[in-house]
């Protein structure tokens, strides 16, 4: 199964011309987006970008205002609070973030974020796709501080997911083995960076330029 795994567009323009030809050469399985698709909008953005590929599966960033994750909802590609199924395995996604100092559209507290994972059924079998990072991995800004979901890495290691594909915190780019779990941080897509992501009997991770 051959992924390509995009986070934090932020409704960057150049970005969007770049996807178009990709969608017109490439073949994938699926492309997963990891939120903040757009800046607080535009949701013309979401639903032109979630349109390029026919197999798509998104959660919404904390950017991304209540008008476009209802426009990923009524698309039928949003997988916030659900475990569908990918291939042998099963997709749960976690769309926003907890708390930031910003105020932004969409945040939880990590008590939400902890029952929306427990009620999604996350297990050994499952990718997760989380717009934040667990806590203390990939997760440090400039300040020193670690900003991930304490949430996220409680999930991580109790349920032992296969894999954790995460965005957020632009600083950071990388692939760790956390518990049994591969997490797998994305930069910015506004940066021209994502990742393609092969699963068979083994995980090839793969950064890219877009």
């Amino acid at each position: 199964m051959r992924l390509l795994a995009l986070s934090d567009l932020h409704a960057d323009e150049e970005l969007l011309d770049r996807l178009r030809a990709i969608s017109s050469r490439q073949k994938y399985d699926a492309v997963l987006f990891c939120g903040d698709i757009t800046n607080r909008g535009p949701v013309s953005y979401a639903e032109e970008v979630l349109s390029l590929f026919p197999k798509t599966y998104a959660v919404h960033g904390n950017m991304d205002t209540p008008d476009v994750i209802a426009k990923l909802g009524e698309m039928g590609v949003l997988v916030h609070g659900k475990k569908v199924k990918l291939g042998e395995w099963n997709l749960v996604g976690l769309g926003g973030s907890n708390p930031t100092p910003f105020g932004t559209p969409s945040e939880y507290s990590e008590e939400e974020i902890a029952s929306l994972l427990a009620r999604a059924g996350v297990d050994d079998f499952s990718i997760v796709l989380s717009h934040p990072p667990p806590y203390g991995l990939f997760d440090e800004v400039g300040n020193g501080m670690h900003v991930g979901s304490k949430a996220v890495r409680k999930m991580v290691e109790a349920r032992r997911p296969i894999l954790l594909i995460c965005g957020h915190v632009h600083e950071h780019e990388g692939r760790e083995i956390l518990g049994e779990t591969l997490v797998v941080k994305l930069a910015p897509a506004e940066k021209m960076r994502g990742a393609e992501i092969t699963i068979g009997e083994s995980i090839d991770v793969k950064f890219i330029d877009l």
